[in-house]
């Protein structure tokens, strides 16, 4: 069977066999802020996916629909050195479509809309597509996973290119950001030097 084949009888069964909000396991990925926990649980209608490292912090509030995947808020932290940090939270004029639902072979989607962070308006343009899927090892195991890629741009001067590895039944496998803009990621590049961002699965522990 092809990767075509594979991908449109997974996932015209929902986007939630790979992106599952299981609350009895725990997720911890190498990343390029050191060890990262990332763990989901419910919270009224929202699924709430919240990754930590020691000094990062992700957070996105998920509405999880029948034609796709929504982000309603998005919270970030990065504390630098001893004395410098920065955090943001942005929220949006409609849910941000994360990923569609179902998501065929080749499908490919477009969300544009405005995001609110720190009292300022901006714009984004969101454009994603299905790579096809590999098998990707990680001192996790060997998953079969399907490959996504997504351009995200604001005029924040944000520009990042994310590739991401989802697994059935488990999730993120690895994620790859190229950061070629401004914004919170454009910080940390600048400071830190992190032109790319990765992420891969290193443990799965049961809670």
């Amino acid at each position: 069977m092809g990767d075509a084949s594979l991908i449109e009888e997974k996932f015209t069964l929902g986007i939630a066999s790979y992106f599952p909000s299981n609350d009895q396991i725990t997720l911890v990925y190498n990343s390029s802020f050191g060890e990262t926990i990332t763990k989901y649980f419910q919270d009224g209608e929202f699924t709430i996916s919240s990754s930590e490292a020691d000094d990062f912090k992700y957070k996105q509030a998920l509405i999880i629909k029948d034609d796709g995947i929504y982000v309603t808020e998005t919270y970030q932290y990065l504390k630098i050195f001893l004395f410098i940090k920065k955090e943001a939270t942005s929220t949006y004029e409609k849910p941000l479509l994360r990923f569609p639902l179902p998501l065929l072979p080749d499908a490919d989607w477009k969300w544009d809309g405005e995001e609110y962070s720190d009292d300022e308006k901006f714009n984004v343009n969101i454009s994603g597509k299905v790579l096809g899927t590999e098998f990707i090892t990680t001192n996790a195991g060997t998953f079969e996973a399907i490959k996504l890629e997504t351009i995200v741009e604001s005029s924040s001067d944000t520009k990042n290119i994310v590739t991401e590895w989802y697994a059935e039944g488990v999730g993120l496998i690895k994620a790859n950001i190229i950061v070629e803009g401004g914004g919170f990621m454009g910080f940390m590049r600048d400071l830190l030097g992190y032109g790319t961002i990765e992420f891969e699965l290193n443990e799965i522990r049961n809670q």
